[in-house]
């Protein structure tokens, strides 16, 4: 492993605030973290399929594909510059392994009492681009975003329809508790949504809408066997089942790394009860999974 290794920087500074403060100085780090590795589920949406014939440089990239390539240098800048700021702080070298979040993890609590949002946007945004090629290399998935802002990257899992924002899963890191959508060190952007979503977004309410509508109104209706949302519901039912954790420990991206692995472990095991054979999804499988729910 490569996270524990160390090197000497000139100094050490004393947060994770200077950090994001400090330009970045480490050319030779960003242009090796900018190359994705050599696996379909690091590309991004918009690739040609494996087989068709490659593009030559006198032929135009469809604007699909255009997108998909700045999602991805996005994403590649934001992993780079967080990967210098931890090494500047920790003097750790982030390896991508499951093990180094404990050194994201403790990296993110420096910056717990910072208040300025441009400062957390960008360590949430560096911290939740790390995570999330993490969670690609691990466990396969592909970023969708408009290659301009953080908060609009998304990540697709491949093993099951699930799909989140781990950026804002790293602002409720650094909160090292449950943010509100309208907190104010959150950046502009999406609504606020740092859970994993099986189902497409509820629509917000109308304004005109009365606040004293039964409770009732916002359960689901039971849904049908084999399709996703039976298995958003099952799957709600089986985590409540799991014992409680400390708040602080739930928002750390260990604990969100670990409560995906068991989702993807338990819905496995239903799909095979259930006769489903795995598959690995794209972005049509979304499509038509989030449509038909």
């Amino acid at each position: 492993m490569v996270s524990g290794s160390r090197k000497d920087p000139p100094k050490r500074p004393n947060s994770a605030t200077e950090q994001a403060e400090t330009p970045s100085s480490a050319s030779a780090s960003r242009a090796e973290i900018g190359t994705p590795p050599k696996s379909a589920s690091r590309e991004p949406i918009g690739t040609a399929p494996e087989g068709e014939t490659p593009r030559t440089e006198a032929s135009h990239p469809s604007p699909s594909a255009a997108l998909g390539a700045s999602v991805l240098d996005l994403v590649a800048a934001l992993d780079a510059s967080f990967r210098e700021q931890v090494n500047r702080a920790l003097e750790v070298n982030l390896d991508g392994s499951v093990e180094s979040l404990a050194f994201v993890d403790h990296y993110l609590t420096m910056a717990r009492d910072e208040r300025r949002e441009p400062i957390v946007s960008l360590i949430a945004a560096g911290a939740g681009a790390y995570f999330g090629n993490l969670i690609i290399d691990t466990m396969g998935g592909t970023w969708i975003g408009d290659g301009k802002e953080p908060r609009r990257l998304r990540l697709l899992l491949a093993p099951q329809l699930i799909h989140f924002s781990p950026i804002d899963q790293a602002y409720e890191a650094i909160a090292s508790r449950a943010l509100s959508p309208d907190d104010p060190r959150i950046g502009p952007g999406p609504a606020f949504d740092p859970s994993y979503s099986l189902r497409p977004p509820r629509p917000a309410p109308m304004e005109d809408e009365d606040d004293d509508e039964d409770e009732d109104d916002d359960e689901d209706p039971p849904a049908l066997p084999g399709t996703v949302a039976h298995d958003a519901q099952w799957l709600e039912e089986r985590l409540a089942e799991r014992p409680p954790v400390p708040e602080d420990h739930f928002h750390s991206l260990t604990c969100r790394y670990e409560s995906l692995q068991l989702m993807l472990e338990l819905l496995a095991t239903k799909h095979a009860q259930e006769g489903r054979p795995p598959r690995t999804l794209g972005l049509s499988d979304y499509l038509t999974g989030l449509s038909a729910t």
